[in-house]
């Protein structure tokens, strides 16, 4: 990658929007109150003090400075004091109300409306016994006892089950209702499983004192809903989908194939390190499947993804304290309440108010989820030593900007008994805080250039692919994957299920060839002058692979008469497309003359496989047009070298493939 030759307005705007994403959050406010201090004799602190008195890479002291320097300590001081709980709690009343405007719409057959109301009050019911003067303090046993009804009414007995199940944790009377184990018999029913629910059918019979009449009729509703949910039924539910598997493990790459190598170093500034293939990789293998490091969602789907997997919900689960978040099941809510959330819970709506960025919140999670101030230091040094940050390039009021954002989500942290209950109520940061601190300062930097979007698709339509569209859902961070070197003409298609990250080649690569990803700027979309601007402000290098240097069209403009490639195996020679229909040319590097027609023939298979794997496309055959489409893509690259316009769409329907392949929003 080139030096850094950037547009600095451009730079900057792009720099702050990894900062904070809102301009009428308060932190931008926090930010002006104190910069009125580099007035006057201060006038250049942040250049000659902030800048320059603070050994590199020493980040818990230049947090440190900003505590202890008298040109600025004040105002931060001040403002850091003013951190309070700021969420978004339980209302019983609230949730009474949306259960019985539930309960109506499910009477007149508006199960969607109805199971949207039940949620929410579901989401805002307090724990059992918070309010007893409505439902006697039983409000989450009584929504989640609605909306159990409501998803059997729904068809979806695995949902309605969880629900009577954090029912009877909340404390429905479960030992003396018939009704109870009525429900639960129905659950087992539409789930196929005729041995539970006649044992919970049973059960219905003994506590409504051995009713034969109403044991009859349980049995046929039983029948009518099996019949029912064999009815509704449509192939394999798209949360199936299992995740791909690698050819081997990976000594050396956590999570990736062992035909994958690390190659270059850190002190090489203009490539560092990145991924190459360590053996010869075919179009369409899976290279990486990765968890997540840590993972956010973006704040507008807080109501309608899962907080912990992102998962889209269904029947949302409520975190006991806030309502400001929701998860999928009860596992990913424990998991949560138990790990990162007990320290994010009460200042959510605070962290959100502040305008700060997803990235900062991310940079929180990796704390938080960490679970103890030891245990972040130990994940913080590690991922610097992986994540490249920039540091000697930054500019020192984009440096203080993350600082003072560094010393606020610290200060959350403080407040949140990160550290345990403190001595002092003061916010300067102990020792330990500050190792801290300094960790979520690195962070706000590395994340800006390491972070992936991640994604799920979107199907409004019935055809699975004419009707798909990706949805950008959060942000991750990825040890392996992060390693990944950009070119705007990639190698590689992302897809995710849930937050795990799957990598798979898009194109063939020999043993020792570099293996790109690409930063969002591919050359079929756009310009080479934009990519260049873009790459040079926003991950500060400039591109230098072939699309860039040898200025390859939009995709709209490219050729379908690639350079094809010199016959002879001893010789490595591209040679123009012939203009004539005398296939015959004279390699200028062999000195031999090549004849065409065979490979011109092939060339014309790839495109009649380009066509069949559309086709299968079309007909939602997605693996068959997978293995059309890479054989074509194989095939090509053995003839000739790119651009070509009908390789370049075949490509770009592979990756359109391989997104099917992962997490699926119908709407």
């Amino acid at each position: 990658m080139a030096t850094m030759d950037n547009d600095p307005l451009f730079t900057s705007l792009c720099s702050s929007k990894t900062l904070q994403s809102a301009s009428e959050g308060f932190f931008d406010e926090f930010y002006q109150t104190v910069a009125q201090n580099f007035t006057g004799k201060s006038a250049n602190w942040l250049r000659d003090v902030f800048a320059k008195q603070v050994p590199p890479g020493d980040e818990a002291a230049r947090l440190r400075l900003i505590y202890d320097d008298p040109t600025v300590c004040f105002e931060v001081l001040g403002t850091l004091e003013h951190v309070r709980p700021v969420f978004r709690g339980k209302d019983a009343k609230f949730s009474w109300q949306r259960r019985e405007q539930a309960r109506k719409l499910l009477a007149e057959g508006k199960t969607q409306q109805a199971l949207i109301l039940a949620s929410q009050a579901v989401m805002r019911a307090p724990e059992r016994g918070v309010d007893d003067h409505i439902d006697q303090g039983m409000t989450l046993a009584c929504a989640l006892w609605t909306r159990a009804e409501v998803l059997l009414k729904a068809l979806d007995g695995k949902k309605a089950l969880v629900d009577l199940q954090m029912a009877a944790k909340a404390g429905f009377p479960v030992k003396e209702s018939g009704e109870y184990y009525g429900r639960v018999a129905k659950c087992y029913a539409l789930m196929n499983d005729p041995k539970r629910a006649e044992v919970s059918a049973k059960l219905f019979h003994q506590l409504s004192g051995f009713n034969d009449y109403a044991l009859g009729r349980l049995r046929e509703d039983l029948e009518d809903l099996r019949v029912l949910k064999s009815e509704a039924a449509t192939g394999t539910a798209d949360a199936d989908r299992k995740l791909p598997e690698l050819s081997g493990a990976n000594a050396d790459l956590p999570n990736a194939s062992d035909k994958l190598a690390l190659s270059g170093t850190r002190e090489d500034t203009t490539k560092g390190r990145y991924i190459v293939a360590a053996q010869d990789l075919k179009p369409a293998e899976p290279i990486v499947v990765e968890p997540a490091v840590g993972a956010c969602l973006y704040t507008k789907f807080f109501g309608s993804h899962c907080n912990a997997c992102f998962a889209k919900l269904v029947a949302p689960v409520a975190c006991p304290e806030c309502a400001g978040v929701a998860f999928c099941s009860p596992e990913c809510r424990d998991r949560a309440c138990s790990g990162y959330h007990r320290f994010e819970c009460h200042y959510l709506d605070l962290l959100i108010g502040s305008g700060m960025s997803v990235l900062c919140h991310l940079a929180l999670r990796l704390v938080t989820q960490a679970g103890t101030p030891e245990k972040a230091i130990e994940l913080g040094t590690e991922l610097k030593r992986t994540l490249c940050a920039h540091e000697d390039r930054r500019e020192p009021s984009d440096y203080f900007q993350r600082t003072l954002m560094a010393a606020f989500l610290l200060r959350c942290l403080q407040k949140a008994e990160f550290f345990g209950r403190r001595k002092t109520e003061a916010a300067e940061p102990t020792p330990l805080e500050a190792q801290v601190g300094g960790v979520i300062l690195a962070l706000l930097q590395s994340l800006q250039f390491n972070a992936h979007e991640i994604y799920e698709t979107k199907i409004s339509g019935e055809h699975r692919i004419d009707s798909a569209k990706v949805q950008y859902v959060g942000v991750g961070v990825y040890r392996t994957s992060a390693m990944f070197n950009h070119e705007c003409y990639p190698g590689v298609s992302r897809t995710f299920l849930g937050t795990t990250m799957c990598l798979y080649t898009s194109r063939p690569f020999p043993a020792g060839a570099t293996i790109p990803e690409n930063y969002g700027m591919h050359f079929i979309r756009h310009p080479a002058a934009v990519r260049q601007r873009t790459l040079r402000s926003r991950y500060w290098f400039g591109c230098e692979c072939r699309a860039c240097q040898e200025n390859w069209p939009l995709m709209d403009k490219l050729t379908d008469k690639p350079r094809m490639r010199c016959p002879y195996p001893d010789c490595d020679n591209t040679l123009n497309f012939p203009q004539k229909k005398d296939p015959k040319i004279k390699c200028w590097k062999c000195k031999r003359y090549a004849n065409l027609e065979n490979s011109l023939m092939m060339l014309d298979q790839c495109e009649d496989l380009y066509t069949k794997g559309a086709g299968a496309m079309a007909d939602q055959r997605i693996d068959e047009a997978i293995e059309l489409l890479s054989q074509g893509i194989a095939l090509f690259h053995k003839l000739a070298v790119p651009p070509h316009k009908s390789t370049h769409v075949a490509e770009e329907s592979l990756r359109v493939c391989f997104a099917d392949k992962g997490s699926i929003n119908r709407v």
